[in-house]
């Protein structure tokens, strides 16, 4: 398991290498010069010409990834055009919240689906099946920003039960405000979960050592977790981790609807003043992030069956 851990780490590098030369590429599409953004009202066309020179924005722009590729391999990702810091400061400071809400909406989603993938399993073909298949494709037409804001409304001003802005200030706070956005995020991964789920505890219900665990008289809450939920959880481990790139693009959406400041809502804000240094970083960390995770749902699987063997 270690020699295949640091293979694919090692398959990583080329692939943020490929990412790091796409989303350079691609920033230096978006309309605006950050160089009139940096300025603002006080954009004449002397400081404009002399800041896109402090900046490196008059050189050809193959010799400007190169540039950022050499100062990257050191660890330097750069300047904030913007925040006028060190770019990975500005970055990382911000980064644990995010983990800390796409974890939480993770464990909501899955909170969620299991008690229901079951009880439509149990009961396939019935009224209450039906019933549960239809609610949850709904949840899954539902836009993120859109569900945000009904749940916000509803939970937040209406009733007053969480808190619709900021993160809070640490410990049970932070997880008061970040229910709200983890409920969110939730609703817009659970359904697809619940699916994968309630098909594969059918096909493990079918199965014959559930027939013989049965027929051996063992108690129901035993089986169902040991036998039946235990071998089921298997497809949940590679829908969740195919799926992060779906759940870091409704995170960047609900940190910026709730104003919680991660790295999503970061991202947002510095498309909009072109901070090309911040939106290459901030890329680059949730690229990473995916690779990382599918490693590691990788390495659940394999520990969730033995059977499988891990490619060398």
């Amino acid at each position: 398991m270690i020699r295949y851990t640091l293979l694919r780490l090692a398959q990583a590098v080329p692939v943020l290498f490929g990412i790091s030369i796409v989303v350079f590429f691609l920033v230096r599409l978006i309309p605006g010069d950050p160089a009139v953004a940096a300025l603002g009202s006080r954009a004449t066309p002397e400081l404009i010409a002399r800041v896109r020179d402090q900046l490196g924005l008059d050189l050809p722009i193959w010799e400007q990834y190169l540039n950022f590729l050499s100062h990257a391999l050191r660890g330097d990702f750069g300047i904030s055009f913007f925040y006028q810091q060190d770019v990975w400061l500005v970055t990382v400071e911000r980064l644990p919240i995010t983990l800390l809400l796409m974890g939480y909406s993770i464990a909501l989603a899955v909170l969620i689906a299991v008690p229901f993938a079951f009880l439509s399993a149990v009961r396939q073909g019935q009224v209450t099946d039906h019933a549960l298949r239809v609610l949850f494709t709904i949840g899954l037409g539902m836009p993120v920003f859109w569900s945000g804001i009904i749940l916000a409304y509803i939970l937040g001003v209406k009733f007053q039960l969480l808190p619709i802005t900021g993160q809070g200030a640490g410990g049970l706070d932070t997880l008061a405000h970040l229910t709200l956005p983890a409920i969110t995020l939730a609703i817009s991964i659970s359904p697809i979960l619940v699916r994968t789920l309630r098909s594969s505890i059918i096909e493990v219900l079918a199965s014959d050592y559930v027939t013989t665990g049965r027929a051996m008289g063992l108690r129901s809450r035993y089986l169902n977790l040991s036998y039946i939920l235990r071998n089921s959880l298997r497809p949940v481990v590679t829908v969740v981790t195919i799926n992060l790139g779906y759940l870091i693009g409704g995170t960047v959406i609900v940190e910026r609807i709730f104003s919680i400041a991660g790295v999503g809502s970061l991202l947002i804000g510095s498309i909009a003043t072109r901070d090309y240094a911040v939106i290459q970083l901030s890329t680059l960390i949730f690229a990473l992030l995916v690779l990382v995770t599918n490693l590691v749902g990788d390495l659940l699987y394999s520990l969730l069956d033995p059977r499988m063997a891990l490619n060398k």
